[in-house]
């Protein structure tokens, strides 16, 4: 069994789960339709959904298979269908490298098509209650300060670090600005596919 405060990113933020919570009903949508939608578009239409909810729009597409580790630990615990097989990258066109090597997205998703949902709905949100008293909060910080942590961090640890690094600029950004330290902001965005 996966005990729901690990991630398989090791350290969910409250950001995270809040941000799962809303993309958990535009997954099960798309389940009855059976269809399947992009990070980027999943994020907008989360925009679209929440308009009021801050977290929600500051959302960058970058992090959303992080934030959907929050509904994979949730279906994994269950036994249910992998709901985050829906979502796929717009360049490939199939979910993303971290999914495929353990599943076969395919296969996954047929069983999501095939599955009643309109019962887990209810679940979802007691879990999601859950989750946000087991996280360990965090202090956000305003994107100035953030930047300039991340830039501090990277002069001082270039020579170690990856050059693909500076693809991930937007990510280390987030990750900052939800609280976490320099350290695991870089390592996490450097291990995101």
């Amino acid at each position: 069994m996966v005990d729901p405060t690990e991630s398989l990113y090791k350290n969910i933020t409250l950001t995270d789960v809040q941000l799962a919570s809303a993309y958990y009903p535009i997954l099960i949508d798309l389940a009855k339709k059976k269809q399947r939608i992009t990070y980027g578009e999943l994020v907008a239409k989360a925009k679209r959904m929440y308009p009021t909810r801050k977290e929600v729009q500051n959302a960058i597409a970058t992090s959303a298979g992080r934030k959907l580790d929050v509904i994979r630990i949730f279906t994994a615990e269950r036994k249910l269908p992998d709901l985050t097989s829906l979502v796929i990258s717009k360049t490939t066109g199939e979910c993303g490298e971290d999914f495929t090597k353990h599943f076969d997205p395919v296969a996954t998703r047929e069983k999501v098509f095939a599955f009643d949902w309109s019962n887990v709905t209810t679940e979802f949100d007691f879990y999601i209650k859950h989750a946000q008293t087991v996280v360990i909060p965090r202090k956000p910080i305003k994107k100035s300060e953030a930047m300039e942590k991340m830039a501090a961090f990277y002069k001082q640890n270039k020579e170690r670090l990856p050059p693909s690094v500076k693809e991930k600029r937007e990510l280390i950004l987030e990750l900052l600005m939800e609280g976490l330290t320099e350290e695991e902001a870089f390592s996490k965005a450097i291990s995101s596919t």
